[in-house]
């Protein structure tokens, strides 16, 4: 009789935790499921500034560059430079940050190496800002209540 207890506790244990696994993960996986965003097309920078010293000091690189949509989900641009304004990228070994603005959106992207980034949206005319964390794993959006 112990053992069937047992036996039956550990079975529920088993499945409660198998079920908590899937509630857990299932609202990233249903959150990745189309994820777009804006990246540089670097082609098109024209740079105006240049400066820093390289390993030394970060190199920062100021100009005009257009921006693209893009589907994170797909790895593939959507709709060709539809932003076109002013990029300040900063390069410090291996991390990279790009900050874009055209009056009407700002775009930072920062790219921490190894995959993993960060893409923060913010328009001019909303209170709304948009943020991704970006992972070898999916992208994941960031929510809370400091926009």
């Amino acid at each position: 009789m112990i053992k069937d207890q047992r036996r039956r506790i550990t079975m529920a244990f088993g499945a409660a935790a198998g079920a908590l696994t899937v509630g857990a993960l299932l609202p990233m996986a249903v959150a990745v499921a189309d994820e777009t965003g804006w990246v540089p097309d670097l082609g098109t920078l024209s740079p105006t500034e240049v400066s820093g010293f390289p390993p030394y000091s970060p190199e920062v690189i100021m100009g005009h560059e257009s921006w693209s949509r893009f589907d994170f989900t797909t790895n593939q641009v959507t709709v060709p430079d539809q932003l076109l304004g002013t990029d300040t990228e900063t390069i410090f070994g291996a991390f990279t940050n790009n900050d874009f603005s055209n009056g009407d959106i700002t775009v930072d992207l920062a790219n921490f190496g190894g995959g993993w980034g960060n893409e923060w949206i913010e328009f001019s005319n909303s209170t709304v800002a948009s943020d991704l964390l970006i992972t070898p794993f999916g992208d994941f959006p960031l929510m809370g209540t400091f926009f």
